[in-house]
């Protein structure tokens, strides 16, 4: 499993995040291409995230989320 630091998600560009209050939040799509895994067991919520200059509702997941849902793949 790669390893996650919620330090370089926020300044790495490929993947489509957005912060509420001090919480990012990642597109799932982005986190699960650039991590190579399935993150179908992720919770997640629908957020509203600009995309190529449009608005779109996407499943985005905050860090933690993220990280409980790999560990529950690896069981």
């Amino acid at each position: 499993m790669k390893p996650l630091k919620e330090k370089l998600l926020i300044k790495d560009a490929t993947i489509n995040k957005m912060q509420f209050d001090t919480e990012w939040f990642y597109k799932l799509d982005d986190m699960a291409f650039y991590l190579k895994e399935d993150l179908s067991e992720v919770e997640f919520v629908f957020l509203p995230m600009n995309i190529e200059g449009e608005q779109e509702y996407v499943k985005c997941a905050a860090f933690d989320d993220i990280i409980r849902g790999r560990k529950e793949l690896k069981k």
